[in-house]
């Protein structure tokens, strides 16, 4: 039993160290590191992309003063061309009115793709749209844009990233969409 303490003390005590093998055992955290860092820039600046994209989209549609689901589709495509890579989303764009009872109403809805299904006026979040007095109207945005990382393997999964901007037409109340009645 004495000798095992000695051994173990000898080894404590040891400061002679290899430094090949000091790097070999560090090498696999600094690269985990070095690519789990450039995967969560790469995340989130995708995301931030993502968000400015919505808002440029949100933007440009409120100041129409006429729209129509060809415009629309337009800005489906803006949206994939200004995306950090080729990825194809969505643009949802409804436009909301308070009416002179103080009740919500849908005015028009239209999604892109066919795919993502029109805004209900019961799916209307409220916790989203501003106070509006009885006569207003608000354009809700909502995109959808996949998020596919460099490497999957750091803990980074496929997702979508879903952005929803509400704005007010800036020069017609209600901006009126050519293609719903």
């Amino acid at each position: 039993m004495n000798q095992m303490y000695k051994l173990l003390k000898k080894f404590k005590d040891d400061e002679s160290a290899s430094l090949t093998m000091e790097f070999v055992l560090i090498l696999p955290v600094l690269v985990t590191w070095f690519i789990g860092s450039i995967m969560f820039f790469d995340a989130y600046n995708s995301k931030a992309t993502a968000q400015r994209t919505a808002h440029t989209i949100a933007d440009i549609i409120s100041r129409e003063t006429t729209t129509n689901n060809s415009k629309i589709d337009t800005l489906l495509v803006l949206q994939n061309r200004m995306l950090p890579r080729s990825s194809v989303g969505t643009v949802r764009v409804s436009s909301i009115q308070r009416d002179l009872a103080g009740d919500l109403a849908l005015l028009w809805t239209y999604s892109t793709d066919g795919v993502a299904a029109p805004l209900e006026l019961a799916d209307i979040p409220l916790s989203n749209i501003p106070l509006l007095g009885n006569g207003q109207s608000i354009l809700l945005v909502d995109t959808q844009v996949p998020f596919t990382p460099i490497a999957e393997w750091v803990g980074f999964t496929a997702t979508e990233w879903f952005n929803r901007v509400a704005i007010a037409p800036r020069f017609v109340e209600p901006l009126p969409n050519s293609d719903f009645p």
